[in-house]
């Protein structure tokens, strides 16, 4: 072996040699796990990718692209916040103090901000501007009714108040065919009709059961006696709402339901079917001893008593007169203490009996029919064609 052949040997390394010799360059570029920039393209090894992330944590569902990973992050959620900051108004507990004094705010809030136009007082100056827009805004047109010149601020309602003039019932129950002016008096009837229908709200004197829970309060006031609807004309108080508008119209003159066959006019949807029995012929009340019909249930009552029973109940503590209904005992007694509840609002003159002041107010009509006609007259004669004759 010649010298040349010595230093072929030396000059070409060894496979050990060249694999150390590659670690080392690995090492010196610092690409343990992932490849770099600086790593030649045509290398052999695989480089890593973000998507390679397939290892997911099972309580948030972070995705991780080791295992050893997925285990170094779990006691993340093991750990609990310390609480470090304590509210000294409540038992809560904060970790920042920025928050502390944020939820302390509510414990100290007072009502310093009240509004300049109505002295309404609020916690907030934010509350405060936001009320204050309610006094700039300019008033809505009213809604008035054809009929009785009452208004309204929503056109619905409007319409809603036409149907007591109309008549009209456009809700029908779909199990009886009866008729309602409202949708909610329409579901609350289309109950009644069920096998055994739901009455959640029950009186805690008699054990009476109601669908709503207005009805309740109105039933109540039969056990208390209550009466918050006064009138402010002759000062007779009633315990529903409906009572005390239907008063008021003895006062008013005004009759909204008029009769369709015979044009007369009542104060009250009641008295107006009550009337249309006279023009059907029927008598739906039959008294229960001789089998008499009568088509209002009082004038069935009266005659229980005054032909059947004719007993005398209520007795005047003046003179002694009896009388066997207590509305007409009431009635009498006007006699003696001289109450007049009946005003006229035209001249304010009052009456003992409503029927003294409905015809006492056809004479304010009659007057005002005559007036008119003798303007009508005046205009008439003033004309240029009668002045010419």
């Amino acid at each position: 072996m010649g010298p040349e052949d010595l230093a072929d040997i030396k000059t070409e390394p060894s496979e050990e040699n060249l694999s150390v010799a590659e670690v080392n360059v690995d090492l010196e570029s610092g690409s343990s796990d992932s490849s770099t920039d600086s790593e030649p393209e045509d290398s052999s090894r695989p480089k890593k990718k973000k998507s390679d992330k397939c290892f997911p944590c099972p309580t948030c569902g972070k995705v991780f692209d080791r295992p050893s990973r997925v285990e170094r992050h779990k006691p993340v959620h093991e750990r609990k916040p310390k609480l470090l900051y304590h509210c000294e108004h409540c038992e809560k507990s904060f970790t920042q103090q920025e928050k502390l004094i944020r939820h302390q705010n509510f414990h100290n809030r007072t009502n310093e901000h009240p509004c300049p136009d109505c002295g309404k007082v609020f916690n907030r100056p934010s509350r405060l501007e936001r009320h204050r827009r309610t006094h700039s805004r300019k008033p809505k047109v009213p809604h008035q009714c054809s009929f009785c010149a009452k208004t309204f601020v929503k056109h619905h309602k409007l319409l809603r108040h036409e149907r007591v003039h109309t008549g009209e019932r456009p809700f029908t129950c779909p199990v009886c065919g009866k008729g309602f002016s409202e949708a909610g008096h329409c579901k609350a009837h289309e109950r009644t009709h069920e096998e055994q229908p739901e009455k959640p709200h029950s009186c805690s004197v008699c054990g009476m059961c109601f669908f709503k829970a207005s009805a309740l309060r109105r039933h109540f006031r039969s056990h208390t006696g209550d009466k918050p609807f006064r009138c402010t004309v002759c000062d007779r108080s009633y315990s529903r709402s409906e009572g005390l508008k239907r008063h008021t119209r003895s006062h008013t003159g005004e009759r909204p339901f008029k009769c369709t066959i015979c044009s007369k006019a009542f104060y009250s949807r009641h008295c107006l079917n009550t009337h249309s029995l006279i023009h059907s012929g029927e008598k739906p009340h039959v008294c229960s001893v001789c089998g008499k019909g009568f088509s209002q249930l009082g004038n069935m009552r009266d005659h229980e008593q005054n032909v059947h029973k004719r007993t005398e109940k209520y007795i005047c503590n003046e003179c002694g007169a009896t009388f066997t209904r207590y509305k007409t005992m009431t009635e009498h007694q006007r006699t003696h203490t001289g109450e007049k509840p009946y005003s006229c609002l035209t001249c304010g003159r009052r009456f003992t009996w409503s029927h003294s002041l409905s015809r006492h107010r056809r004479s304010h009509a009659h007057e005002q029919m005559v007036l008119e006609s003798s303007k009508n007259l005046e205009s008439f004669e003033g004309t240029p064609e009668n002045l010419d004759s």
